[in-house]
């Protein structure tokens, strides 16, 4: 997932939260709640079970099949049961999941302006600046300067919407397939879609 700088971070952020996680780990297993494996089991799970892969895969068979797609912009959580991903796939965090698709009139953007909502089960676990406070009011206030900011330059002329997530709804984004992949197979298409481009803040490339 692309690290985004655009708000100033401490270089030593990610080494001082990381220090932080290892204490408390310690204090948890040392207390007897949880156990040595613990973390380990729950951050595999989400490395090979529940992530972006998932969701590229999602975004590829939309693209490659009509009348998937449809039933995945109207009904996500029975679209997914359908196509064989992991058991869970509706399960922590991902109980009530909607897509929205981006066109050549609207680009759409997922935040949430309260906390971190976000569909695990398609999108992994949410990078620091989706979670950052200052991202999630710029968003909500200046979309387009911060799109410009992740290096998406958008024509005046379109739409941009925001879609927040929250406890009820975890929302992700359909994007636009690249222009020459007509020929491509889906796992070949699945390859190239990111987080981001699911997140509203990136655009898929051939």
């Amino acid at each position: 997932m692309t690290k985004y700088d655009g708000f100033g971070y401490d270089s030593d952020r990610e080494i001082y939260s990381a220090a932080r996680v290892r204490a408390l780990e310690s204090l948890l297993i040392e207390k007897g709640v949880i156990s040595g494996e613990t973390v380990n089991k729950v951050l595999n799970y989400f490395e090979t079970e529940m992530g972006p892969f998932n969701g590229a895969k999602i975004v590829a068979k939309a693209w490659s099949d009509p009348e998937f797609k449809a039933k995945l912009l109207e009904d996500c959580n029975a679209a997914i049961s359908d196509i064989g991903l992991p058991i869970g796939m509706s399960g922590a965090e991902g109980e009530h999941m909607k897509v929205v698709e981006n066109t050549a009139q609207v680009h759409n953007i997922v935040i949430c302006t309260l906390c971190s909502c976000y569909p695990w089960p398609t999108l992994g676990l949410p990078p620091y600046w989706f979670k950052d406070p200052t991202f999630r009011a710029r968003a909500a206030r200046e979309p387009r300067a911060v799109l410009q900011e992740f290096g998406v330059e958008l024509p005046e002329d379109v739409t941009i919407s925001l879609w927040d997530s929250s406890a009820q709804i975890r929302w992700f984004v359909l994007p636009a397939r690249p222009e020459g992949t007509e020929g491509m197979s889906e796992a070949e298409l699945a390859k190239l879609v990111t987080p981001e481009a699911m997140m509203g803040v990136a655009l898929v490339s051939a």
